[in-house]
């Protein structure tokens, strides 16, 4: 069989009735995309990759349709549009052979997929929402995908990765995703409401500019390096354990139990708080809702279901460690008002139309510089593995680092690396976490991590590893 250059999707098994689909509001990131790859230790049979993915695509139209204006952002879904199945064939040297390069954030221009250009799809000149490629070497395969931010955020990715390897390998396939045709969501009419809502969103949904004349700033606003920060499980269940008995000294009724990643992301900011100019007094977490509120977005929601869980402002205690425990428990407090139904209805409400208006103007959001606030996206829990193509437990992902300021964190749970004899391992409660800081502040955060964690942890549990990528 000749492997083809396009793949088209089989009968469609949900949306058969429909034309035409109108993304949410929630939906229209539209100049953001998500790339992701798989490094799978075999070579995979490239005509069972183009079966499988064909099936796929049967459960995600959205993928095979094409950007219209009627005269609102739309989907047209028919005749399903092929989709770009890129093959190419190398011999580069596994990629496990240096350890750093198992980081799951991988360094511009990212894994190695055909990229989607929102300009380009914007426009019209490049239509498709979802490229697809795959890179097979000698003794690895690279399985990898880039979607438009409309029709997917990391989640949805994830569970199409996934249904693509469980077709490859004949696996039980998941549930189907929910596609919900658009239904506006009415702003809190209580004043006192929205405005709790609307100190809770992101300077993101702000911040925009006109996508027919983008400034350079956008995308370097200042000279910046890249930072990973590794945790080995043993560390992070340290970390969990330090933050349960600083906490406990000062702990009252009704307050909510600190988790592992409380205690995570309390040192990260702890670490950059240390070593910024500007105290952080205020943490945006991105968060998946689908299934909160099942009325708004159920479970298997496709598209989009992103938040965000805002801490109200930190009051920061001159202690380290008491700052550590004020960040942790912000945060929760955040995470908790989130995960209430009514707030996710609220909060979708509005952040939909700071999307919905530009988007309609023809204009884009970016991440502009926050002095005093910090974003951190976390998938740390999430089970990237399950995507394996037959190769459990020795499967790497990989993303794109393409958040150009000092304000954005991200944290993944650490790749599988192969050990003596051939024998790979997982630390599972591992992570990485990568993010930007000032060209000259390295050596700041890296002392500040080491420094931070000494008071909090001790060195009984060593010390995180710091990575600057110069």
């Amino acid at each position: 069989m000749r492997v083809p250059r396009f793949v088209a999707p089989v009968a469609r098994t949900v949306l058969r009735q429909q034309h035409l689909y109108r993304p949410h509001k929630n939906d229209l990131l539209i100049n953001f995309t998500g790339d992701i790859a798989y490094a799978v230790p075999a070579r995979l049979d490239i005509e069972g990759l183009a079966s499988a993915l064909s099936r796929t695509l049967a459960s995600f139209p959205l993928f095979c349709g094409r950007l219209v204006r009627d005269p609102e952002w739309a989907i047209s879904l028919d005749p399903p549009q092929p989709i770009s199945f890129s093959v190419k064939e190398g011999s580069a040297r596994a990629w496990w052979d240096a350890p750093e390069t198992t980081a799951v954030i991988r360094r511009q221009p990212g894994p190695q997929v055909e990229k989607i250009n929102p300009l380009r799809l914007l426009s019209g000149e490049d239509p498709a929402l979802l490229k697809t490629t795959v890179v097979r070497m000698n003794d690895w395969t690279l399985v990898g995908m880039s979607c438009s931010h409309i029709v997917a955020d990391l989640a949805f990715v994830v569970k199409f990765m996934r249904m693509w390897s469980q077709h490859y390998t004949r696996a039980a396939l998941e549930p189907e995703p929910v596609y919900r045709n658009r239904a506006d969501l009415a702003l809190p009419a209580d004043p006192a409401r929205l405005a709790h809502i609307r100190s809770k969103l992101p300077g993101i949904l702000s911040d925009t500019f006109a996508l027919d004349d983008i400034p350079p700033s956008v995308f370097s606003p200042f000279p910046i390096t890249r930072v990973d920060v590794r945790l080995s499980s043993a560390q992070t269940r340290a970390l969990h354990a330090a933050l349960g008995r600083l906490a406990q000294s000062s702990v009252s009724v009704g307050q909510q139990r600190l988790t592992a990643q409380d205690a995570l992301s309390a040192f990260i900011v702890s670490a950059a708080n240390a070593s910024s100019n500007e105290p952080i007094t205020q943490i945006h977490n991105v968060m998946n809702c689908r299934g909160i509120n099942p009325d708004v977005l159920s479970a298997e929601a496709a598209g989009n279901g992103l938040m965000y869980a805002t801490t109200e402002r930190v009051a920061l205690p001159p202690s380290r460690a008491d700052a550590f425990v004020a960040y942790a428990r912000a945060m929760r407090a955040s995470i908790v008002e989130a995960r209430d139904p009514a707030y996710v209805r609220d909060f979708l409400a509005l952040s939909g139309e700071e999307w919905y208006g530009p988007a309609m103007a023809h204009r884009g959001h970016y991440v502009a510089p926050t002095p005093g606030k910090i974003i951190i996206n976390s998938s740390w829990r999430h089970d990237w593995g399950a995507a394996h193509f037959g190769c459990p437990g020795r499967t790497c992902w990989q993303m794109s680092d393409t958040v150009p300021t000092d304000n954005y964190v991200l944290v993944s749970p650490s790749n599988p690396a192969p050990g003596g004899a051939g024998v790979w391992a997982r630390d599972g409660g591992a992570c990485e976490v990568s993010l930007n800081v000032r060209a000259g502040r390295e050596a700041a955060f890296g002392a500040a991590v080491r420094d931070v964690w000494a008071e909090l942890v001790g060195e009984g549990a060593g010390t995180p590893g710091v990575t600057v990528f110069l």
